[in-house]
């Protein structure tokens, strides 16, 4: 028998991406005039890419083309991608995704970008705890994993302020970016049963 897509609804409660909100940032679906602030903020700048999976936007135009794929997915109710924004200047200064779904296992990985001008603010931590929080207790997600480049120690630290746990090493390949395969650290955020709070 061939599964669609429909048959595991009852799995997970898929929302699709939702506005979040934390002390400083609003987190929304990318909008096609956001094009602008992504190509400026990180996806031309090669110190943002150089420990991901994706190659520099050579131009705005290359940018745009992505952001229109991003907005046509939002029809998915099982896309998550969000614009980071400045709460006070509503200036795009990163993102959030969420990749590799396993419907059966609630399992998901999470991936995240703040542009360099706003490195080291805490951004990171502020927005991925907001995002892990929605993943699991709305959308029923048990298991997330996030990974990153080995020599990337500073992401590491975002991903164990957020409650993530370090599990292991591993050599990543992908298919597209400039670091076609990659040695990367992996960390889990599970979901903690009722009786086991504080």
């Amino acid at each position: 028998m061939q599964l669609n897509s429909d048959s595991f609804n009852n799995v997970l409660n898929h929302t699709g991406t939702l506005n979040l909100e934390t002390d400083g940032f609003v987190l929304r679906k990318f909008k096609l005039m956001d094009a602008h602030d992504v190509f400026t903020n990180w996806a031309s700048d090669k110190d943002s890419a150089k420990y991901n999976a994706w190659s520099v936007h050579t131009s705005q135009e290359v940018t745009k083309e992505y952001v229109a794929e991003w907005v046509e997915w939002y029809k998915k109710k099982n896309y998550y991608h969000w614009a980071i924004t400045d709460k006070e200047t509503e200036e795009v200064i990163g993102s959030v995704s969420v990749s590799n779904i396993r419907e059966r296992k609630k399992y998901c990985e999470i991936g995240y970008t703040v542009a360099q001008k706003r490195w080291n603010q805490g951004i990171a931590t502020e927005v991925l705890i907001k995002v892990l929080d929605f993943l699991v207790n709305e959308v029923g997600f048990e298991t997330i994993r996030a990974l990153h480049d080995i020599r990337n120690v500073s992401s590491g630290r975002v991903m164990e302020k957020a409650g993530m746990i370090f599990v292991k090493n591993k050599t990543q390949i992908f298919l597209s970016g400039q670091n076609l395969v990659m040695k990367c650290s992996v960390y889990e955020y599970k979901k903690v049963a009722p009786q086991l709070r504080c």
